[in-house]
């Protein structure tokens, strides 16, 4: 098996409605469908008994993130999923605003001095959720 991309993210959260509005607003998705995945959702009903209640969001190159909302909330501290992240990916000008625009927002930020890399630059967040989130900028 040789694996071609990547198809969505799929990201659980406490509140769909606050997690909906942070990637849209304050990342610029484009959010196309909030509310029950009946299109998809069969397994689930199948295998939970209900439908999950998702929100579908694209970034400009049509990579799409699904937030899934939990059944149940949970709590946790920074780091007590390890590392794990979502890295997006924004230009230079956008790169450039992006702490003091974060900040602006509420936003947790980690990192707010850009961390450079042989990739490029990266700056690192929390999201409302309490998901790690990490901007690059290629340079």
């Amino acid at each position: 098996m040789k694996i071609k991309k990547v198809y969505h993210i799929g990201l659980p959260v406490n509140d769909l409605d606050r997690a909906t509005k942070f990637y849209s607003e304050v990342l610029g998705m484009k959010c196309t469908k909030v509310g029950f995945d009946v299109d998809s959702g069969g397994p689930y009903k199948e295998v939970y008994g209900m439908y999950p209640s998702i929100s579908r969001l694209f970034c400009e190159d049509g990579m799409c993130l699904v937030l899934f909302q939990r059944p149940k909330p949970i709590e946790r501290g920074d780091f007590d999923d390890g590392t794990a992240h979502i890295a997006l990916q924004t230009n230079k000008e956008d790169f450039d605003n992006a702490v003091d625009e974060l900040k602006k927002a509420g936003v947790k930020v980690l990192i707010d001095k850009p961390v450079a890399r042989p990739t490029g630059r990266g700056l690192y967040f929390y999201d409302p959720e309490g998901n790690y989130i990490q901007l690059q900028c290629p340079e």
